[in-house]
């Protein structure tokens, strides 16, 4: 999705299981962690101009690479901060943070290559669009209060909500997947394959 809803999610679930001390740093370490992933884009080279577009939310989305990623950004927090919060702390607000990009991703129908080095499949579960301003909206209104009043509650309701919404998703895919089914079998086409793909508001119209 949108670096910002990345940003989002990342941040809400660090804040949601730091102590109230420490909810505000969880909060921008986590924000921060899950951002780095698509730096995968720059990936390129000059006799390859679709090499960006391969590589992009390739390798540094899979989960296998989460630990790796968490570990490279808690080591730059870790040098700002280390007088305010211990590495092991970093470490692990960083680790939730960058796990959200690729299992974020995997929910568009882009999709990312969660299972890499294992399995080059790009996983695209197609159950919410690249850009969705509702599960956008009510991640950053979690995020704020939460921040600014030192209140972790307020990132898990955000993040229940987002779990929620996700699974409306899921079954808004479920039910598009059926309805195209029974459409075709209506007319007698024979159905070799078909993509059901949620794009801009889907979820709400």
């Amino acid at each position: 999705m949108d670096p910002l809803t990345q940003g989002l999610l990342g941040g809400a679930l660090a804040l949601s299981v730091a102590n109230k001390k420490e909810s505000r740093l969880a909060a921008a370490i986590g924000f921060t962690a899950a951002l780095p992933a698509d730096a995968d884009i720059l990936i390129g080279a000059s006799h390859d101009p679709l090499l960006n577009i391969e590589f992009h939310q390739h390798f540094t989305h899979s989960l296998i690479f989460i630990p790796i990623g968490a570990l490279i950004v808690a080591s730059i927090f870790w040098l700002l901060l280390r007088k305010r919060i211990g590495f092991k702390g970093i470490y692990f607000y960083a680790l939730l943070g960058y796990a959200t990009s690729g299992l974020l991703d995997a929910c568009t129908s882009y999709g990312t290559h969660l299972l890499w080095p294992f399995s080059d499949e790009r996983i695209a579960w197609s159950i919410i669009a690249i850009i969705d301003p509702v599960f956008t909206l009510a991640l950053l209104i979690a995020l704020i209060l939460g921040f600014r009043y030192y209140r972790p509650g307020s990132a898990r309701i955000g993040l229940a909500f987002a779990g929620a919404y996700l699974l409306l998703g899921l079954w808004q895919h479920q039910g598009a997947l059926e309805s195209a089914r029974e459409l075709a079998a209506q007319r007698g086409h024979q159905v070799q394959r078909i993509l059901v793909k949620p794009t801009l508001a889907n979820l709400i119209l």
